[in-house]
């Protein structure tokens, strides 16, 4: 069955949850997607980036780079310009993280450099959803 995205400006949150066993380890997933803005989804994945540097305490303290391939979603974090309105709370968000943890930064590379991100992204959506593996620091 294949994923149908929502249209006009909804937007479509798919999520999930499994366990394995009974009783057992036990997961969630979910990705919010609209129609096409790939900027938009790019945002959201720094987002999410921000959003698990900022739970993991371990982390406090470092200094970390979210790489994103796209130059506009970086741009609308770091600049005053956000481009789609949809993304406004989203971006001041990510601000409010990267001031929380201090040496968190997002920064643009092209996604030669970025590839590995690019194909777990390539393979996620080709299963509608999104894949994170957060080990310990």
């Amino acid at each position: 069955m294949e994923w149908i995205p929502p249209t006009g400006d909804y937007l479509k949150f798919n999520v999930d949850g499994s366990v394995i066993g009974k009783p057992g380890p036990t997961g969630i997933g979910g990705v919010l997607r609209d129609a096409s803005d790939s900027n938009t989804t790019e945002l959201w994945a720094v987002k999410k980036a921000a959003e698990l540097c900022l739970s993991n305490v371990n982390l406090r303290g470092r200094f970390i780079s979210i790489v994103s391939d796209s130059k506009v979603a970086v741009s609308w974090v770091n600049n005053g310009n956000f481009g789609n309105i949809n993304c406004v709370n989203s971006v001041y968000d990510i601000r409010d993280i990267m001031s929380s943890l201090g040496g968190l930064e997002v920064v643009h590379d092209f996604r030669a450099f970025n590839s590995f991100a690019d194909s777990l992204a390539k393979m996620r959506s080709n299963n509608c959803g999104d894949f994170v593996e957060w080990g310990d620091f």
